[in-house]
């Protein structure tokens, strides 16, 4: 490998540990601002926070991005003092931090582009400077001189421990030391037990190793414990042997001591022969080198050579069945079936392969949802508004292309909803809601697509408003003309906006047609609901993944395509007579429900077929809750096919998602369901 390849590894490794590490920081600040409003906050949560900017800054300084380093660094500093109790945590000290988090991102993104944008980091150094010269209101003397606390505890504390202390008696809470002997060979699990039960119900101050001995080859250990509980309280939650509970305060008291039995004298040994413990007595397998995480982090460029050549193997596998198939109508019976066998052996092999590869790219849209947290946060602070984000169905899983691609979509939605969508909070109450509004995301699996809902409680879209836009876009001749319905779908169109003033948020025109086509360049759909005064709900149908497919080959007008058998339900064969006319649009009866028809031939403008024949084949698809009934000329069964992209410049053709290798060589196009189903019933709602 060249010097060259391994320093564009390197800095792939930075980006995608930098990327986990700024999307943890991004729901930790999420947190903190809610601390910050509530009063009260977990200074584990401010470590979490202060040990992700130190490992970025780390992470930066051994890459050599200097820049990153250096806000990493003034960032840092920040929160060791707002951890030491320094600076006092307000919510401008939470937008500053959510800034410097904003900008590492944007310096992190820089990092992975070949021309960098400059970014000036002057003024969110000034920004930190400020925050770090306000200094907390100075009180009296220190609360810590009551608590005559022994000067061993005194001296063994850090800056950090003693500033936690401090606000521990501060907010009155009873001082406790806990000095407990634990075994050896298992100290650190029962050490962690009691650990996490102290958390429950109060703060973990220090933990230190005593000098004492209480069990004859073990290790005594005093923790300082701040909690409101009493004595009488706290001692039966850790009842334990060999445990000493004792309180701080005016006058220190032994509260309660185990009634163990005195350790027995020892004779008297020389120092070395405790400094130097036996290595044999350890336990085999208490100390290892082995690592405790099973993960291993994959770039998603190499799962895609692998999802292309698990494809190509589909492909000869079709191949094989194909040359089979012909051995058997020639008359060459015996060799036919053996090599049928074997294709049916390579299909059921290849099978489990592709379902393993294809685990392996399956995320949550949790992942998805994270990242929505912080700009519900800043977007809705900008407008002044009070928005609650709720997220459902976290654990449902899609491939990670996908995810990434529908990522903007959905962000753009969340934004709209916020600024149009959800009242400011004097109008809120005016109306007789909750001041706060919410906005919910939820995703769920529906057959083989996944369903992402993004659902606010505003107002609703205004579709008067709506259609007057459109009469002087000159979309329509009159407003009287289009059902409310209908005038949804205009919300879609390039350049319209009901908006008049440019945000920075939306009101631009260039937002929601952009969404409709990202999410039709998925194979997916979008649908809107509205609910005047109330709220409006945006419905995203996507495919789990666009990898390898099942397709049913069809034909129509002398050419032949694909239709992902994900989104066909049926195919049946239709009488001429039973077809009708409604509103020019043909459909027909199916199950006591009308069933609009797209006539393949007519779509693309193909020539071929004047003479419509008695009877012809019908495939019934459907996304989400939309069904459309397919006229084709016959159908050729079913096949694995890999959806390979067909450029930029077939890019605009709409019904068009890829296109397909087939068994027998040739090449075919797929269609796009989605894209299909909008344009045929387009204006027919």
């Amino acid at each position: 490998m060249s010097v060259d390849e391994n320093i564009g590894k390197a800095v792939k490794d930075f980006l995608a540990e930098a990327e986990e590490i700024l999307d943890q920081l991004s729901l930790d600040l999420v947190s903190l601002s809610d601390c910050a409003d509530g009063g009260e906050c977990s200074p584990d949560l401010v470590n979490s926070v202060f040990r992700g900017a130190h490992s970025l800054k780390g992470l930066a300084g051994m890459f050599g991005f200097a820049d990153i380093a250096e806000l990493g660094h003034h960032l840092e500093n920040l929160l060791d003092a707002l951890r030491l109790g320094k600076v006092e945590l307000d919510q401008g000290v939470v937008s500053t931090l959510f800034e410097s988090t904003e900008l590492l991102g944007a310096l992190v993104r820089n990092a992975g582009e070949s021309v960098l944008e400059p970014v000036d980091l002057t003024g969110i150094m000034q920004r930190i400077n400020d925050c770090l010269n306000k200094k907390p209101g100075a009180g009296g003397d220190s609360p810590l001189a009551r608590l005559n606390l022994p000067e061993r505890v005194l001296s063994s504390m850090t800056e950090y421990e003693e500033h936690r202390l401090l606000e521990n008696v501060k907010k009155g809470r009873r001082i406790y030391s806990i000095h407990i002997s634990l075994q050896l060979a298992s100290f650190d699990s029962e050490l962690m037990e009691l650990t996490e039960q102290l958390k429950q119900v109060g703060e973990v101050i220090s933990t230190l190793p005593s000098a004492s001995g209480g069990l004859s080859g073990g290790i005594d250990f005093e923790i300082l414990f701040g909690c409101d509980l009493d004595s009488a309280e706290l001692a039966p939650l850790i009842d334990r042997d060999n445990l000493e509970l004792t309180e701080f305060g005016p006058k220190e008291r032994s509260v309660a001591q185990a009634a163990a039995p005195a350790p027995v004298a020892e004779p008297a040994r020389e120092p070395a022969e405790e400094e130097a413990p036996n290595p044999a007595a350890v336990e085999p397998g208490a100390i290892s080198a082995k690592s405790m995480s099973r993960t291993v982090r994959v770039d998603i460029g190499k799962l895609d050579l692998l999802m292309n050549i698990v494809g190509e193997l589909v492909l000869s596998h079709s191949m094989i069945a194909d040359v089979a198939a012909r051995m058997h109508r020639d008359g060459l019976i015996v060799p036919s079936q053996e090599l049928a066998k074997s294709a049916k052996g390579l299909e059921k092999k290849l099978s489990e392969l592709q379902k393993g590869v294809m685990e392996i790219r399956m995320i949550p849209v949790g992942q998805l949802f994270e990242k929505m947290s912080r700009i519900v946060r800043k977007i809705s602070r900008e407008q002044g508004k009070k928005v609650e984000l709720k997220l459902f169905g976290a654990d449902t899983e899609l491939d990670k292309l996908i995810i990434e691609d529908i990522s903007d979509p959905v962000m753009h939605i969340v934004r709209n909803s916020i600024d149009h969508g959800i009242e400011t909070p004097e109008a809120r109450l005016a109306a007789g809601k909750d001041e706060k509004g919410t906005i919910t995301l939820s995703s769920y699996q529906k057959g083989n697509h996944v369903v992402i809902e993004v659902h606010d409680d505003g107002g609703g879209i205004d579709v008067s408003r709506v259609k007057k836009k459109a009469l002087q876009l000159g979309i329509i001749g009159s407003v009287d003309e289009v059902s409310d319905r209908d005038a949804l779908d205009f919300i879609f169109r390039p350049g319209f906006s009901t908006t008049d003033k440019v945000s920075e948020i939306s009101g631009r025109g260039v937002g929601m047609d952009v969404v409709r086509t990202n999410i039709a360049s998925l194979s997916g759909m979008i649908d809107v609901e509205n609910y005047p005064g109330q709220g409006a709900r945006f419905i995203i149908t996507l495919p789990i993944t666009l990898a390898i497919i099942k397709a049913l080959i069809i034909t129509a007008a002398g050419r032949t395509y694909a239709l992902p058998i994900t989104s066909v339900l049926e195919s049946i064969i239709v009488e001429q007579k039973e077809i009708k006319t409604v509103e020019r649009k043909e459909v027909i009866q199916l199950r006591e429900a009308t069933l609009p028809l797209l006539r393949l031939s007519e779509f693309f403008q193909l020539k071929g077929g004047e003479a419509p024949p008695e009877s012809c084949y019908v495939v019934v698809v459907g996304v989400a809750e939309k069904r459309l009934g397919v006229v084709v000329d016959d159908l050729l069964g079913q096949q694995d096919i890999v959806i390979k992209s067909i450029g930029d410049t077939f890019a605009g053709f709409r019904g068009i998602s890829g296109a397909a290798d087939l068994g027998d060589q040739r090449t075919i196009l797929v269609l796009d369901v989605g894209s299909v189903i909008s344009e045929a019933t387009r204006g027919s709602a």
